[in-house]
């Protein structure tokens, strides 16, 4: 049986979590004894069953219900893409990746994901059979002695081959072993539900020996395999029990600490019309004594996300902000505001003639509207220097699920754009 889902939310009050819950994400630094809020989105395992940590600002499903398995694997499908992406060479100079345990759910979920697709290990082997199989040509005019027919020779019989496979090896009973484990703690991840990919293999007898010995049960097979299915899958599960030598499957902790990055990230690439105007905006540029100019490339202007709607020259300066945003005290502080006025001003230098929107998208729903800068004497809103900022809300789940199915949000990006 697939382990029990429990879901919160990042930013929740540590006091709310469970004793041993707590006690297990002390120990493994998740959060202090001076921690009055969590600081993780992702997946938290043991005894008790799977913790599921959703985004701040996340409506939190009913428990059991086969939307708090949907929405648990979308979440752990996106951290898995994140982290893919983020390792990937487009984004090798921009800092790496914070997340806990991506390799090891990168492992389980492609274990499942084969398993689920191709079945358990299975041997091929080749058979001689006689009138049935392939026929074997060259073996059967060579042993066999043919009569004259109107089209050409003809023969009695016919030697041929036959393909078998059997199931029935140490490494299925390896395979079949791991599976069942990672199903019952993992499974939910690759079918979104609390049904076992594994019940058709639970009277499989379990392998002989050791780790070690299984170990190399599978390093030995390999040798004699030439399919990339099979080369492939003998050395994911050489992986997973190294990996695992020695470890608890129940006390398994898959994560970010800090998800604003993954929330810019998601946002980016999941919002219609991105224009990268990075690389044409003005770059700094440092005058020497000798009055030699050298501009610091390094040093240029980078905004979050660019929308600019096609074929005209409407831009919007979207900024990503994995805040609060329930009043003034979680709403976005001066350097936020400063660096949006001067984006907006950078795309005016680049296209005179543009027309330019600017707004923060925080997770979830609240209050803010807008952002304004206001005169201290007057009270008159000063929008003709400093251009109102939008403060638009966009449910987590909602983001996560685009951005695991590669689909773009062309609605809120409109919005974004146009609806001031």
């Amino acid at each position: 049986m697939p382990s029990k889902l429990y879901h919160y939310t990042d930013r929740a009050l540590v006091s709310s979590l469970p004793d041993d819950l707590k006690k297990q994400m002390y120990n493994q630094y998740l959060i202090t004894h001076d921690d009055i809020k969590i600081s993780f989105c992702g997946l938290v395992i043991n005894s008790s069953g799977a913790h599921v940590f959703l985004p701040r600002n996340s409506n939190i499903p009913k428990l059991d219900s086969r939307e708090s398995y949907q929405i648990a694997s979308f979440l752990m499908k996106a951290i898995r893409r994140y982290s893919e992406d983020r390792t990937s060479k487009l984004y090798a100079l921009d800092g790496g990746i914070d997340c806990i345990g991506s390799h090891r759910l990168n492992l389980i979920s492609t274990l499942l994901e084969d398993f689920c697709n191709n079945g358990l290990y299975s041997r091929r082997l080749s058979e001689k059979v006689l009138n049935t199989g392939k026929p074997d040509w060259k073996r059967t005019i060579s042993n066999q002695t043919p009569f004259p027919g109107k089209g050409g020779p003809v023969y009695l019989d016919v030697y041929g081959t036959r393909r078998r496979y059997f199931s029935d090896s140490e490494v299925s009973r390896i395979h079949a072993s791991i599976i069942k484990q990672i199903d019952k703690s993992f499974g939910w991840i690759v079918t979104g539900s609390n049904l076992s990919v594994s019940q058709d293999i639970q009277n499989i007898p379990l392998p002989k020996g050791n780790i070690t010995e299984q170990l190399r049960v599978l390093h030995s097979e390999l040798i004699s395999v030439f399919s990339e299915r099979d080369i492939r899958l003998l050395q994911l599960l050489s992986e997973y029990l190294e990996c695992n030598h020695g470890r608890e499957i129940s006390d398994s902790v898959i994560g970010l600490k800090h998800f604003h990055g993954m929330w810019e990230h998601m946002l980016d690439k999941t919002l219609s019309w991105n224009f990268p105007v990075n690389r044409l905006l003005s770059v700094p540029t440092y005058q020497f004594n000798d009055g030699t100019l050298k501009p610091a490339a390094s040093k240029a202007q980078r905004t979050d996300t660019v929308l600019r709607y096609p074929n005209s020259n409407k831009f919007a300066v979207v900024d990503a902000k994995y805040y609060g945003a329930q009043g003034l005290n979680s709403a976005p502080g001066w350097p936020d505001l400063v660096k949006q006025f001067f984006y907006a001003k950078a795309l005016k230098v680049y296209c005179p003639e543009s027309k330019v929107s600017n707004a923060f998208v925080f997770p979830g729903s609240g209050p803010l509207k807008s952002v304004h800068m206001q005169n201290r004497t007057t009270k008159n809103l000063e929008d003709d220097d400093y251009p109102p900022i939008k403060c638009l809300y966009l449910d987590p789940i909602k983001l996560i699920n685009h951005y695991v199915k590669g689909k773009k949000l062309e609605e809120f990006s409109r919005d974004i754009l146009f609806n001031d």
